[in-house]
């Protein structure tokens, strides 16, 4: 979670939250919903990629934190293109979760094979009759 985020919900530099267990807690926002290189790929040489890191930076986090700061000191309503990177924002807070990108995971390794498969096959299609088999092509001409 991006610290301009917390900063907007935050009273005396902490915001409040509850562990798994339902116990409420304080903590500060330096530390709060932080984990190391969550929006990096590992690389098999031991780097990693940042990609997805600078692309929220410069396109959604970079544009919102000044919307939002807006939000927070009575600035509503907000105009069009104002309004549209907050949603985009919030598009991206659920994104960012581990709920999320378990989710994600779980569609990528079950549709992924089947879909690869269908462009296979389109590929060859196209290769080998000149046209898709689903325009009249071979199917088409064997019934």
């Amino acid at each position: 979670m991006p610290k301009y985020w917390l900063r907007a919900f935050a009273e005396d530099g902490h915001v409040s939250g509850r562990w798994r267990s339902g116990a409420e807690h304080r903590t500060p926002v330096r530390r709060a919903a932080v984990a190391r290189h969550f929006n990096t790929d590992p690389l098999a040489e031991g780097e990693r990629r940042v990609a997805l890191e600078t692309y929220l930076e410069h396109h959604v986090d970079g544009p919102c934190a000044p919307v939002l700061r807006a939000v927070r000191k009575g600035r509503w309503p907000l105009d069009g293109a104002r309004h549209a990177v907050v949603l985009d924002a919030l598009a991206w807070q659920v994104v960012r979760t581990q709920a999320f990108r378990s989710f994600d995971e779980q569609v990528g390794r079950q549709l992924f094979p089947a879909l690869w498969a269908s462009e296979a096959v389109g590929f060859c299609e196209e290769q080998f009759t000149g046209r898709a088999l689903g325009d009249g092509g071979l199917w088409a001409r064997r019934r």
